[in-house]
Order: structure tokens, then sequence, then C-alpha cells
């Protein structure tokens, strides 16, 4: 039995032994012949939890889950499909929580009743999750699964040595530590890139790269970019981001934005050739194998590196908020603006993670919301969310207080202690930025990540690349309706006229 299958299997004991039978049968195999068509992307990540636990949900009510997947590209326009032709084709979705505007505010999903919410310890749910992921307006449309928000991975052993100190200062005139700032990311990533370094903790040394960062387009990259972006371009106070609060108008061509695409392209010099035909899939598995010093990603990679059948580095990883901007662009005064810190925290709650819903057309709606409450119960993401591989990262109070948990699942006291400080720390920012979560997200987003993707092919200037995105906002927001869509970003974000 490999340590991989031997986790998997305690997983499912310690999901068997926390929640009751009773839960979710209340009657003898009340869904007897009723099929849930589940649906979200393909791969382990994510859809694996449901192929792992839906055979004992299946004993226990009778029903039968089918769970279909597909590349995260063509998700959305799968999902979208089936509502807009009523086609019925889904039950269960488990989807991007930006993509609410779509789905939920066309009325979509099926509202999640506060008996639901009950069964699965609202209470228990961060309120960035509870409240605002997962609601449109007052109403509740989905349960929360998964928590994200990006973070940054760093090598500790390399960052912190004394070894490579003197000639850091030396030659960047500051001392080597955590990066604080994307200049002392970038930096770092520069002064190691190629250097003759202990690559894992069996003492093997090697050349390493500075970075690693998922630049692949049709994938999940932009939202990689989009934590650059933030630093730059988020005005502390102002919850408005994307777009101007006041009329609509696109921010994603502003000098903080264009800043960051300039150096989201030139991050490619630091890392693996291969890197822009990578997604975080691709560097989930070659960040743990010791080739960089830094990543960024969602919190998935904390369980994966301290992961001995997956990583070579256990205990050798730092974790940390995003960096954040030296500078910002105040696009109201139209200028510069340098925080007295000396940083522009602002960490990216990318993707806002992935929630269920349950279709409004759906013949089998109980049967379905019974089995997303199955996913959703608060031991079982418990579990999975220190189990590397499952997509699942913590989103509940009971998550972060558990220190035990982590240890148990492999992390050292100072490692658990430090991923968990790490990812609250970017929940509870208040200059935090949220995704996009207004109708037309994803088509929005798409434009976004065809340009960047022209830009690190030198086909366009990050100007232009942004140019072209802020002109196709704008015949997307046209299309849509402008007003409806400046009052849905201005609730989307909790502005307020004065």
């Amino acid at each position: 039995m490999t340590k991989r299958f031997f986790s998997l299997v305690f997983v499912v004991a310690m999901v068997l032994g926390l929640v009751p039978l009773s839960t979710y049968a209340q009657d003898d195999k009340p869904f007897e012949g009723m099929k849930v068509v589940v649906v979200t992307q393909e791969g382990r990540s994510i859809g694996g939890p449901v192929e792992d636990f839906a055979p004992q949900w299946e004993e226990m009510t009778g029903g039968e889950v089918e769970l279909q997947q597909f590349a995260f590209g063509d998700l959305f326009e799968k999902m979208i499909t089936a509502f807009e032709t009523g086609s019925g084709a889904y039950d269960m979705l488990i989807f991007p929580a930006d993509w609410a505007g779509d789905f939920m505010a066309a009325g979509y999903l099926e509202p999640i009743s506060e008996e639901l919410q009950a069964k699965v310890n609202w209470d228990d749910v961060i309120p960035l999750y509870s409240d605002r992921i997962v609601a449109w307006g007052d109403q509740v449309y989905a349960l929360p699964y998964d928590g994200d928000s990006h973070m940054l991975y760093y090598r500790k052993d390399l960052v912190n040595n004394e070894e490579y100190a003197a000639e850091f200062e030396a030659e960047y005139g500051y001392p080597l530590a955590e990066p604080v700032t994307w200049n002392q990311y970038i930096d770092i990533a520069k002064f190691f890139n190629g250097k003759e370094v202990v690559l894992d903790t069996e003492g093997n040394k090697g050349p390493i790269y500075g970075t690693m960062e998922a630049q692949k387009r049709n994938a999940q990259s932009y939202w990689v970019y989009l934590s650059h972006a933030a630093g730059y371009g988020k005005v502390p106070g102002n919850p408005c981001f994307f777009f101007s609060c006041e009329d609509m108008t696109p921010q994603v061509n502003n000098p903080g934005w264009v800043r960051a695409l300039t150096e989201y392209v030139e991050i490619g010099q630091y890392g693996p050739p291969e890197m822009v035909n990578w997604d975080v899939a691709d560097t989930r598995v070659y960040y743990p194998s010791g080739m960089s010093v830094f990543n960024i990603d969602w919190g998935d990679v904390g369980p994966i590196s301290i992961d001995p059948e997956a990583s070579v580095i256990k205990g050798l990883v730092g974790f940390a908020p995003l960096p954040g901007g030296d500078q910002y662009w105040d696009y109201v005064a139209g200028e510069w603006v340098t925080p007295e810190s000396g940083v522009n925290r602002a960490p990216f709650i990318a993707f806002g993670g992935w929630i269920i819903g349950v279709a409004a057309d759906s013949d089998v709606k109980e049967a379905a919301l019974d089995f997303a409450a199955f996913m959703a119960d608060p031991e079982m993401v418990k579990q999975l969310a220190v189990t590397g591989g499952t997509g699942v990262n913590p989103a509940r109070f009971s998550q972060f207080e558990a220190l035990d948990l982590w240890i148990g699942a492999g992390f050292d006291e100072e490692s658990a202690t430090d991923y968990l400080d790490a990812v609250l720390s970017g929940i509870n920012d208040p200059n935090a930025v949220l995704d996009l979560r207004i109708t037309g997200s994803a088509e929005y987003l798409q434009t976004l990540d065809v340009e960047i993707a022209r830009a690190i092919a030198g086909e366009v200037t990050p100007q232009e690349a942004l140019d072209n995105v802020a002109q196709q906002w704008n015949e997307i927001t046209d299309r849509l309706g402008h007003d409806a869509q400046l009052n849905q970003y201005r609730a989307a974000v909790g502005y307020t006229m004065e």
C-alpha cells in the first residue's frame, strides 16, 4: 500500500467516523433510483473527492452520482450552455465563486435554505466565504467547499541563509529576507536564478530557478497576474479595483496594471522556459520537486509540500502573504502614491473558492442538495484541506483552530503555524481584493487571458495588451447593460455612493 493510498484510506475512515448516517439519510434509502449528475473541472483536484466519497453517500441514501469533468477552459461554457438552453444536463455544480453573477443573478441556482445551512454548521464558516462568496444580495445560492486566496511559497532554507546574505546585500543594497514588495521578489528571483544550491532534503546540489508562476493561456494563469496587479492597482480604502465605481471605467490599463504586466512578463526570465505552457497543476508538481525558490499559488501547495510522496522539500518551504507594491496608482488622483509603510499590501482573494450549487431546474433537486451538503460537511472539508491534491483549502474557523490536524497530516508545528497565518493574513487584510463577481465575469477575464498571452509572446507591449482589454471590457459592459453592470459591481465590492 503506497503512502498516498494510505492517506486516502485515513481520510475515508475519518469521514466515516465523523459524519453520522442520520445526517443524510432520514428515511431508508430516501433517494433510491435517483441519479445526481455532478459537473466540475477535470482532474483529481476538486473532482477527486466526489469520486472518492460518492460511494459512501450512495450506500447511505440509495442515490447514484455521475461525475462529469471538463477542462477548466471549457467548464464555464459547458455550465452556462446547460442553463441557457434548459437542457437540465447537470444537477450539482462545483464552480468558481466568481461566476456568481452569471449563475446566481440569473436565477439558475436553487436557494440554500437556512435548514441546509444549519446542517453544514454555517457559523463555522469564515464570513468572507459565508456572507459574500456564496451569496447574491441577501440570498445564499451555494455551499462553501473551498477557501481560496493567493499566497507566496519560498525556500526558507535559501532565503534565510547566511551563506547568501552578504552576497545579496552587496549586490542589491538591502538584506536578503522574505520579500515584502514585488521589487524584492524579483530581485531575489533574479539573484538565485541559475545559482548552484542545495535542492532538497537529501542535500543534492544543482542549479535552481528563481521562481515558478503559471503562465499558460486558457487555464488559470491570469489570476497569478492579477495578484501582481493588486499591489500596484488597489487603492487603500477604495474597494473598486477592476472598474471605477463612479462610471464603470475599466482600470485594467492604468499605470499600476501595466507595471504589473511588465513584471509578470519579466518573471519568465527567472523561471523554467517551459513555464509559459504551465498551469497551476504543473507548478504543483514541479515546485515540490525543488526546481525553484518561489511559487505563487493558492493554499494547495502547503499540503503537497509536506507529502513525502510528492515533495523533496518537506520542511524547507516558507509560507507568506503576497508581496505588495512599493507604490500604487491612485486612479482617482491620477498619480503614483508611495505608502508610508513602504508597501501596499493587497492580497488577492483569487477565484474566491470552489463552491457547490444545485441547478434550479434539476429533476432530483432534493437528492442533489443532500449530496451537496454531504460534500460540504465540516468534517469532510476539514480532512480534505489537509490532504494534498484535493484542491480544497481552509475556509472554516475550525480548520484554522485545529493545529493538531495539520501536524497530524505531516506539517511540523512551525510550518503549520506559518501556513495558517499566511492564509489568514490574506483573508483578513482590510485592503484585500475580491475577485470579479458580476455577470460576464468569465468573458471579461477571458479577454484579459488572451491579451496577457500575447504580451508574454511579445506580440504586443503590456500597454497595448491592456488597452485592448479595456476596449473589449467596455464593449462587454455596453452589451450587457452599462447601468446594470455598474450596479452589480458596486454591490459586489460593497461600494455605496456618498
